[in-house]
């Protein structure tokens, strides 16, 4: 029995050894020329802005709010700069383009009384691509 293993095994091996034989070998190939290129990547930490002006104004015994983004310092290496606003229960309520006067203002209708949050920060919105970075945001507290 033990040499009916062996033979099989034998067996075994030289059928592996011959398909490897008479497969095709491995393609080679060579390159003739260089070229070099840019890299489409680096680095940048884009920070959160300094300061800014924003203010609120109450009506309606406070249940009415209007947000104005009087002023704020750009972000280095930002392209982009944007407002988001969030409700006292916390549900983002605006997103704004602060490179326009439509992005810099909030009017809410009903909403409760109690502590907005603003967060203001920069982007870099990389050209001919959907592709952005963001930076550290300011964040700040708005009453009514």
């Amino acid at each position: 029995m033990s040499k009916n293993h062996t033979w099989r095994a034998l067996a075994g091996v030289t059928a592996v050894a011959v398909s490897m034989m008479t497969a095709p070998a491995a393609a080679l190939a060579a390159f003739s020329t260089t070229e070099n290129a840019t890299p489409q990547f680096s680095a940048m930490r884009l920070v959160a802005p300094t300061t800014a002006d924003v203010v609120v104004t109450c009506t309606a015994n406070g249940a009415k709010v209007a947000v104005d983004v009087n002023s704020f310092a750009e972000v280095p290496g930002a392209n982009y700069h944007e407002i988001k606003l969030y409700s006292p229960s916390g549900t983002l309520e605006f997103t704004g383009d602060l490179s326009k006067s439509a992005g810099k203002s909030y009017k809410s209708g009903i909403q409760p009384v109690g502590t907005w949050t603003y967060e203001i920060r920069g982007y870099y919105k990389v050209p001919g691509t959907t592709n952005k970075w963001k930076g550290s945001a300011l964040t700040g507290t708005l009453t009514c």
